[in-house]
């Protein structure tokens, strides 16, 4: 239901596609970047697959594990969404579990005269999970 709604994305793309199939683009000004992945290249330190059932494989993701302490990674949506009364909801799926280089993952909103303002903050996922 939730890969077919407006907005959604499943990263089931080219690796360099998902910026543009998915409304999202790449922050020039950040420390490392996000790249498009699935099992196979994360291993052992990442989910085995996305959330999605299905055939859904790939995600998007950020190997923690080379950085250092205060780097970012940040993406941003390409599309502005108009201002609402409480009516609109981000929804996402994040895996961070067992890695002692796992930041912070924050989701801000840009308000009109460009402050950001933060509005969820995770440090790590309790559970091996999704």
């Amino acid at each position: 239901y939730y890969t077919s709604i407006p907005g959604s994305c499943n990263f089931e793309t080219q690796d360099q596609e998902w910026t543009t199939v998915c409304g999202l683009t790449q922050d020039t000004t950040d420390d490392f970047d996000w790249s498009i992945s699935n099992s196979a290249v994360t291993g052992q330190t990442g989910p085995h697959t996305d959330h999605t059932p299905g055939k859904g494989q790939r995600f998007l993701y950020v190997n923690s594990s080379a950085q250092k302490e205060g780097n970012r990674a940040r993406i941003t949506t390409t599309k502005f969404f108009p201002a609402s009364l409480g009516v609109c909801r981000v929804r996402f799926w994040f895996w961070m579990f067992a890695s002692r280089q796992t930041g912070v993952l924050k989701v801000y909103t840009i308000e009109e005269h460009g402050m950001d303002i933060l509005m969820w903050s995770s440090s790590r996922n309790e559970e091996n999970k999704w």
